[in-house]
């Protein structure tokens, strides 16, 4: 049986939002659960109904649908929709699935979906690390054996993820964050953004910044790494 996926649209105008709500009712996997037309809509919707992937609009009123990925916890996909193509690398920094360009057409979104569908098939939730295991990662560069233990901090561009090693090496592997939040053992490991899992044994310090976010302080990193709001309570539950 195909797999149906939940969806919210998210739009301020009104005929844009309808228009893609057309398009995505002529596909069978595709069942529309919800619709908002600014940021504090779309939040309570999207927290309410926890959809499988969220079209959203960059550019609204007051908010942006960057700021609304923010404030919530959301771990589902989300495809950016916008009439401009010029925030495309700032969609993938933020781990989006897809980038949709107004005027959205019914093939890109069957290609959207294709790959959404073989991505799915491709990370079928397998068992549990433990901190102690040896995981086999391959890249351009490297193919080796890596103790989870020695894995400080992982960030994701887009599909990819960049791995950081306490020996100083980077690999870039072609594997979603969810993927690795599923996986990873929750004692150690802990996202503190929509882009990053970090190892607790390597937090240093938090430092309070803007807008209820933090600073993570990491071993071996000169800069530290945000952590947003809606991941803030967990770490730092951790060390209270």
């Amino acid at each position: 049986m195909q797999e149906k996926y939940s969806a919210v649209v998210v739009d301020d105008e009104r005929l844009a939002r309808q228009r893609l709500i057309r398009l995505l009712n002529k596909f069978d996997n595709v069942e529309i659960v919800g619709e908002a037309y600014d940021v504090t809509s779309a939040k309570r919707i999207i927290e309410s109904l926890s959809p499988d992937i969220v079209f959203l609009d960059i550019q609204m009123p007051k908010q942006s649908g960057f700021d609304l990925l923010e404030q919530i916890n959301y771990e589902g996909r989300v495809v950016f929709v916008s009439a401009y193509d010029n925030f495309a690398l700032r969609a993938f920094d933020v781990n989006a699935f897809d980038y949709l360009v107004k005027p959205v057409s019914e093939d890109r979104i069957e290609k959207m979906l294709d790959r959404l569908s073989k991505d799915e098939g491709s990370n079928i939730s397998c068992q549990k690390f433990n901190y102690e295991d040896k995981i086999f990662i391959s890249d351009n560069k490297f193919m080796k054996f890596v103790n989870l233990k020695e894995i400080i901090l992982i960030q994701s561009t887009g599909n990819y993820s960049k791995i950081f090693i306490n020996n100083g090496e980077k690999h870039l592997l072609y594997r979603a964050l969810k993927d690795w939040e599923s996986r990873l053992p929750s004692n150690k490991f802990c996202r503190i953004h929509r882009t990053s899992i970090v190892n607790i044994d390597y937090v240093e310090k938090l430092e309070k910044w803007f807008n209820y976010s933090f600073r993570v302080y990491i071993t071996g990193f000169d800069v530290p790494v945000m952590m947003s709001k809606t991941y803030s309570s967990v770490l730092r539950s951790r060390f209270s």
